[in-house]
């Protein structure tokens, strides 16, 4: 018989619960910035990776709605159902997955300003377990790391973009 490890024992053997997060300032009130990250229509050109977002119900925006998404993860086409877990209007959204697997996306905005926003985008997820874990999980974090500043930066082009609009 197995039995699993105890929880504290996890962080070896099983997937290690991980959190990065990265901010930026966007010269951009905090309402249009949040148009565009709670907007799933935006979503493909503000994730980098993220290749598809469909609604999967009849709402399509506000806490609860839910979503058919592709996204590129390394050589790998990855679908997920994500949903918007939480929802502040101009201050913060999270989508999360909806497969209990511990992954979301969250940004927060604080306004700086009529035309200034800090964004700061957290991304938790659950990093590899195992001994391969222990080598592989500063490369996973790094990458997600990476993924997440591109993600500030498109962001901040999109914004800049859709006040010429």
């Amino acid at each position: 018989m197995t039995v699993p490890a105890p929880a504290a024992d996890r962080g070896i053997l099983g997937a290690m619960p991980t959190t990065v997060r990265c901010t930026s300032t966007i010269a951009a009130p905090a309402s249009r910035v949040f148009a565009l990250v709670s907007d799933y229509r935006s979503a493909t050109a503000v994730i980098e990776g993220l290749e598809e977002m469909t609604p999967d119900g009849p709402k399509s925006a506000g806490e609860g709605a839910s979503f058919d998404a592709v996204i590129q993860l390394g050589p790998r086409r990855v679908r997920a159902r994500v949903r918007i877990a939480k929802l502040a209007h101009d201050a913060s959204i999270t989508w999360a997955s909806s497969g209990g697997d511990d992954r979301s996306l969250t940004f927060d905005l604080h306004s700086k300003g009529p035309d200034s926003t800090e964004v700061t985008l957290t991304v938790s997820y659950n990093g590899p377990g195992g001994l391969s874990g222990l080598v592989l999980a500063p490369v996973v974090e790094q990458n997600v790391r990476s993924r997440a500043r591109r993600s500030l930066e498109r962001l901040s082009q999109l914004s800049l973009e859709s006040s010429r609009a």
